[in-house]
């Protein structure tokens, strides 16, 4: 059932909201990322094909609790525990000193990497694709990754702080992030890289990647105070990422590009501003408070809007069209990542 394409799968994909249950049931167990991105193909086509029409508000708030009570589809890797949603944003949870290989992009993917925790040694190496193969050598680059300094490699690394932002939106950028907690807003959420140094090749999965201890970590996790944007190779510049003030609190825009990707903070007892966009979908990952998130169709507006509590740690899945905002109802803050992208973008 896990072929997008095959006989059963359309049946399912038929279902529409009804079929969500049915493929969260297998997406929440610990599988083989082979397995897990089958199925998650098979629930970005299942997506596709209901917010191909417009989506009412009653069916808006049970996708919304579907992808609640599913939360992330884990994927586990050597290096990292990979938290993924069907449109493109992603948590990385890295081991120390350990990350992604050196690769670069050999088909169009915007990724935009947020950092919320550096880990001791952890790093980000961002560097030309010609300059790339002007340095690389095997062997001394293995003995750099060991500790051993090299002027050529080490002009090209960086040592980040949380809350820096990274954006990778072109195809001849070599990089990596290693021995970080990070988020990753994409315009897809598979692999599409050339890995040029794969120093993961032939690693075993630990044993203790699992979803217990992954639902733990993501729950520890917090938002950092604030944002810069970094660019450049070994000429680097940094700059302040401003605070926008709402209705209800600030927004911190970190790209507005294929993927909006931004970051909020409202208020104890207020909330945002109802809004709408009617050509992408939404994903909200909450990092502290609880309250609700408001959300109807234009034809329940002027009545109370019906709202989905939420507490922190929960993700929520807003269609094209859905009028939705934020409520806060904790004591403190409420801080959330917002991650906006076209569904013909997201499901292919």
């Amino acid at each position: 059932m896990d072929n997008p394409e095959s006989s059963k799968s359309l049946q399912v994909v038929a279902h529409g909201v009804r079929a969500l249950p049915v493929v969260a049931e297998f997406l929440h167990e610990d599988l083989p990322i082979d397995r897990a991105e089958r199925l998650e193909g098979l629930l970005k086509a299942v997506l596709r094909a209901i917010v191909a029409k417009p989506v009412s508000g009653c069916d808006a708030r049970d996708i919304a609790r579907f992808q609640q009570q599913l939360g992330f589809v884990l994927k586990y890797k050597s290096y990292t525990i990979k938290a993924s949603t069907p449109v493109g944003y992603s948590i990385f949870l890295q081991n120390d000193r350990e990350g992604f290989s050196f690769q670069r992009h050999v088909v169009h993917k915007l990724e935009v990497f947020h950092i919320l925790s550096v880990k001791p040694g952890g790093y980000v190496f961002l560097c030309d694709y010609e300059d790339w193969k002007s340095i690389y050598k095997k062997d001394a680059f293995e003995r750099w990754m060991t500790g051993e300094a090299n002027a050529s490699y080490d002009r090209y690394k960086y040592v980040p702080r949380p809350g820096d932002v990274f954006v990778i939106s072109e195809l001849g950028v070599v990089h990596t992030v290693i021995g970080c907690v990070l988020e990753e807003y994409a315009t897809v959420s598979t692999d599409m890289v050339e890995r040029l140094h794969d120093q993961n090749a032939g690693k075993r999965i630990p044993s203790t990647f699992n979803r217990v201890n992954a639902d733990a970590s993501l729950r520890t996790i917090k938002a950092p105070a604030n944002s810069r944007l970094v660019r450049g190779f070994a000429d680097r510049k940094s700059e302040p990422i401003a605070r926008v003030g709402i209705a209800g609190g600030e927004r911190i825009t970190l790209c507005d590009s294929f993927v909006k990707a931004a970051r909020y903070v409202i208020r104890p007892g207020e909330e945002t501003a109802l809004e709408s966009d009617d050509h992408r979908v939404a994903i909200l990952r909450f990092f502290s408070g609880r309250g609700s998130v408001l959300m109807a169709d234009g034809t329940e507006a002027g009545r109370s809007t019906p709202g989905i509590p939420f507490d922190s740690a929960d993700l929520i899945f807003v269609p094209p069209g859905i009028q939705y905002a934020v409520r806060n109802e904790s004591d403190g803050d409420v801080e959330y990542s917002e991650h906006r992208i076209a569904p013909d973008v997201a499901f292919i």
